[in-house]
């Protein structure tokens, strides 16, 4: 009778598990974990399968548990730190989960592509929640660089970007053109100053100037493009409007 090795035992488990798992045979992937357990005590890898079946048949209680194991032995484990960046997204805790996401993209290894893609698109998905809607879009972009097959990403970008480029509005595609033509003047405005971000700064004095160059640019929208091109904007193709934003006065 041969007698494997406790790697043979593992490798050959976690082949067994994985297929499996893609079959959604979760209690006889759960048992062949256990198996290997048993053989390979605390082995990161097994241990991070049996928490991510349990994530994929929603026993939260039971992974957080298993979650909570592995980063007792581990607390480095970027797919451990992943996936405890999903139960806080699944408890709605979305700054925590933004950690754990950024931490475990700090920590894979370089050639884990796949991984740090997954990383992103989840990272964007939250951002996205906060309001932090062009970072989210970055995000995205960046899991695709990673794994260019990214389902998800993709279509969180073609669902979530706007036609100038920018994250869509919740409240339309008329708000859209109104916070196209505010980033275009406000970077005129900038430019023509050479000045950073000033909506980045929190001191009285920025914020005051902030308002009014707000205020103006608000302005201008409303008696030199709303006013004038409201039922034309509807028609218009994208160069057409980006042209009349262009030839917008605001600043002298």
């Amino acid at each position: 009778m041969i007698k494997l090795t406790p790697d043979e035992i593992r490798n050959g488990g976690l082949a067994l598990a994985t297929k499996l798992c893609l079959e959604k045979k979760y209690n006889e992937a759960k048992k062949v974990l256990s198996e290997i357990l048993k053989v390979c005590i605390n082995d990161s890898e097994t241990m991070v399968m049996m928490l991510e079946i349990l994530f994929a048949e929603n026993k939260l209680t039971q992974a957080k548990k298993w979650l909570d194991n592995i980063l007792v032995l581990y607390p480095n484990n970027p797919s451990a730190l992943y996936n405890l960046g999903v139960f806080y997204s699944n408890k709605k805790q979305w700054n925590k989960a933004i950690k754990m996401y950024e931490k475990s993209i700090t920590l894979y290894d370089k050639d884990s592509k796949i991984e740090i893609a997954d990383a992103y698109q989840n990272l964007g998905c939250v951002l996205w929640e906060v309001s932090r809607r062009e970072e989210a879009l970055e995000a995205w972009k960046t899991s695709l660089k990673y794994n260019p097959k990214q389902k998800q990403a993709k279509k969180n970008l073609k669902e979530f970007t706007n036609e100038y480029g920018l994250p869509s509005s919740p409240m339309g595609t008329t708000m859209d053109d109104v916070q196209a033509f505010v980033k275009m003047k406000m970077e005129e405005y900038l430019l023509t100053k050479n000045k950073t971000d000033v909506s980045t700064t929190t001191d009285n004095s920025n914020l005051t100037e902030l308002n009014k160059i707000l205020e103006k640019i608000m302005q201008a929208w409303n008696d030199e493009v709303s006013a004038k091109y409201a039922e034309e904007l509807d028609s218009m193709d994208t160069n057409k409007k980006v042209n009349l934003f262009k030839r917008t006065k605001v600043f002298g």
